[in-house]
C-alpha cells in the first residue's frame, strides 16, 4: 500500500482543545518521515468569538517554513456557516489598519497556503434539506480559496454525493478522508467508504488526514488506510501522497506561496 507523506489537517494549542504545540506536531511528523504537515487550527465562531482569539492565525509569517526538517503549510479549518456555504467571519469587517472593506475571512484566507472548509456546527444545521446541503458543499467547492472539504462523511448532513463529487472534480478540490471519522462508529464508517468507493469511480481526488489534536496521532492514518486499501482505491487519486503532489495541486490557489 502506498505511504502518505504529508499529513494536511491538524490542530494545535491555538485550537482551544488540542494538546500540542507546532514544534510538538512537527517532531513527531519528522519521527515518522513525513515531508509536511498543515497546521490548520480551527476558524469559526464555535472556536474564535473575539479578534485575539484568531489574531495569532494571521501572524504565522512569523512562523518558520521548516521545524524539524518538517514543512509547515499555513493552513485552517475554517468553518461552514450557513447553507449558502459562506465561511466563518464572511460578514466581519476586518478592524484594523486602513479601512479597505476586507473581512476577517478574507484576511484568513488570502494567508494561507492550504484551506481545509469543515461543518461543525451553525444554527439550523441539521434542519436543512438535502438539496441545501447539497448546494451548500457545491457553493465551498466553488470559493476559489478552499481546497479541502473537511470530513464531510462525519458531519451528518444528507447530500447528494455525486452532483458533489463531480464539482470536486471539475473544481480540483479534495474530498477529506479523515481518519479521526473511523472513531465515531460504524454507520460514519460506512459513509466515508461510499464516499471514497464513489470518488474512485468518477475519478475524484481524497487528501488523507488524521485530524490530530495531539502530536502523538500526527501522520496516524492506519483506519483510514485499512479502508483504502481493502476498497483498492488509485494511489493517482490521492493527492497528499507527497509534497510535491500536493503543492503542485493547491498553490495556484494561493498567490505569493513559495514552496
Amino acid at each position: 500500500m502506498f505511504k502518505i507523506k504529508v499529513d494536511p489537517h491538524t490542530h494545535t494549542l491555538f485550537s482551544g482543545h488540542a494538546f500540542s504545540t507546532i514544534e510538538e506536531n512537527a517532531l513527531h511528523a519528522a519521527e515518522l518521515g513525513l515531508e509536511a504537515i498543515g497546521m490548520t487550527d480551527h476558524f469559526g465562531p464555535m472556536f474564535s468569538k473575539n479578534m485575539p482569539d484568531f489574531g495569532p492565525s494571521l501572524n504565522m509569517q512569523a512562523l518558520p517554513k521548516v521545524i524539524h526538517g518538517v514543512r509547515i503549510l499555513a493552513g485552517t479549518e475554517i468553518d461552514i456557516v450557513d447553507h449558502e456555504g459562506h465561511l466563518a467571519f464572511h460578514d466581519k469587517e476586518f478592524p484594523f489598519g486602513p479601512a479597505t472593506g476586507r473581512t476577517v475571512c478574507d484576511m484568513m484566507l488570502d494567508g494561507r497556503e492550504i484551506v481545509v472548509a469543515s461543518v461543525h456546527y451553525f444554527e439550523g444545521c441539521r434542519e436543512g434539506t438535502t438539496a441545501q446541503n447539497t448546494q451548500m458543499y457545491i457553493n465551498v467547492l466553488q470559493n476559489p480559496k478552499v481546497d479541502i472539504i473537511g470530513h464531510i462523511g462525519r458531519a451528518g448532513l444528507p447530500f447528494e454525493m455525486d452532483e458533489v463529487l463531480a464539482v470536486a472534480k471539475a473544481e480540483d478540490k479534495f474530498i477529506e478522508i479523515n481518519d479521526h471519522s473511523f472513531d465515531a462508529g460504524e454507520p460514519i464508517v460506512s459513509i466515508c467508504r461510499d464516499i471514497a468507493i464513489r470518488c474512485a469511480e468518477m475519478g475524484v481526488s481524497i487528501v488523507v488526514s488524521s485530524d490530530a489534536h495531539s502530536s502523538f496521532f500526527i501522520g496516524h492514518f492506519d483506519q483510514a488506510m485499512g479502508m483504502l486499501e481493502e476498497i483498492h482505491f488509485p494511489e493517482e487519486l490521492v493527492a497528499n501522497l507527497t509534497l510535491e503532489r500536493l503543492w503542485s495541486r493547491i498553490s495556484h490557489r494561493h498567490p505569493g506561496a513559495i514552496l
